[in-house]
């Protein structure tokens, strides 16, 4: 009998579609569960018969499904993230100065000094300043060799500060490119036992971040199928990453229109709206087709003020950010620029508590970012 304890999960990217790849190495992925799956569709005979019985049963159709549950973990899913988004590749990273003489100006939220021309939309990380008002995350609004004017934060007067580093994160954005894997799972307290599904795309992403404890997410695939195997078709395996798991406690910050609020809860859901494609004559997938890219979400806030609730109230378009940081210095941003409330209300519940207030939001494309989601990822230096 198998332990699900000593389950092992790995991904190799298809060249073809529901092709097994050979000769390369696969992914040891980092999991806390899946339900990775083949689907059957059967018919029965209408044939009517004297002694009531089926005549046969037959399958009709062959696909495969299911997803699997993680707790994010810096650098262990950027490559199913980027294929969650539709997206070919993560952006490169931009130095846009490293150990330099740069000036913060509270007026017109700037950075001045000399630099490699950030892009605007994009989001920085800025280390060396004395006050941390002017140190993490921002959002560019425009960058030019001598100038970078910022949102996302708000910062201080800071003369002529030496040591100064900003990087650009590499970043991914939802996207048309259609990427499948090779899933193998390996029951390792068995001898040569092993399932294989192939032409496994990923059709949602979903990530969780609480007011305590682990950041969770999950990855929803559909694909062609399933089968057992006796061997791997790898050379081996490259090993997971050995990434601190990200806690609400890395959460730096979550910013509504840019501006820092107070919550405790915040969800994310993407649907990529795939589907298999079928054939006469096969019992098979043919391919995996796209839809429109869905995002929403919910957060929870502490009530306050009716400044966010009227945006609800009065279908106000808004943004989203939230920026983690674990505890070595890795970060992601998740950017939604173009957001709207769907649904909230503000309500006394009960007794002696807060009065808090759910919302559901639904973001579309920026009117000149041309972006529903993006990601950018900065390791640590």
């Amino acid at each position: 009998m198998s332990d699900t304890s000593r389950v092992q999960l790995a991904y190799v990217a298809e060249s073809s579609f529901g092709v097994q790849v050979t000769g390369s190495n696969l992914q040891i992925l980092r999991i806390t569960g899946e339900s990775l799956k083949q689907d059957v569709a059967s018919s029965q005979s209408n044939e009517i018969r004297s002694d009531r019985q089926i005549a046969s049963i037959r399958r009709s159709r062959i696909t495969a499904s299911g997803g699997i549950n993680f707790e994010l973990s810096y650098g262990t899913y950027d490559a199913l993230l980027a294929a969650a988004l539709l997206d070919s590749a993560w952006g490169s990273p931009v130095t846009v100065c490293s150990s330099a003489t740069v000036s913060a100006a509270a007026s017109g939220n700037k950075f001045t000094g000399t630099f490699t021309a950030p892009t605007a939309g994009e989001w920085i990380k800025v280390s060396g300043f004395t006050n941390a008002a002017n140190n993490g995350y921002f959002k560019v609004v425009a960058g030019s060799t001598s100038e970078i004017t910022v949102s996302g934060g708000t910062l201080v007067n800071e003369a002529s500060a030496t040591g100064i580093s900003i990087t650009q994160g590499g970043s991914i954005v939802n996207g048309t490119s259609l990427s499948t894997f090779n899933l193998e799972r390996t029951y390792s307290d068995l001898s040569s036992e092993l399932s294989l599904f192939l032409g496994m795309a990923i059709n949602g992403l979903s990530l969780n971040v609480p007011v305590e404890g682990e950041v969770t997410g999950g990855l929803e695939f559909l694909g062609s199928s399933e089968s057992s195997e006796t061997a791997s078709g790898g050379t081996g395996y490259d090993a997971a990453t050995q990434t601190e798991h990200m806690t609400a406690l890395d959460v730096q910050n979550l910013l509504e229109n840019q501006a820092a609020m107070s919550i405790r809860a915040f969800s994310l859901s993407l649907n990529n709206n795939l589907r298999q494609r079928a054939i006469v004559g096969s019992s098979g997938v043919l391919s995996i087709g796209t839809g429109r890219c869905i995002v929403s979400g919910t957060l929870e806030a502490y009530y306050a003020s009716k400044t966010i609730y009227d945006k609800y109230l009065n279908g106000t378009a808004t943004a989203l950010a939230v920026s983690l940081q674990d505890p070595a210095g890795n970060g992601y941003v998740i950017d939604l620029p173009a957001v709207k409330y769907t649904a909230g209300q503000r309500v006394a519940g009960g007794p002696d508590d807060d009065v808090m207030v759910p919302l559901s939001w639904s973001a579309h494309a920026h009117a000149t970012e041309d972006v529903t989601i993006r990601i950018a990822r900065f390791p640590v230096a």
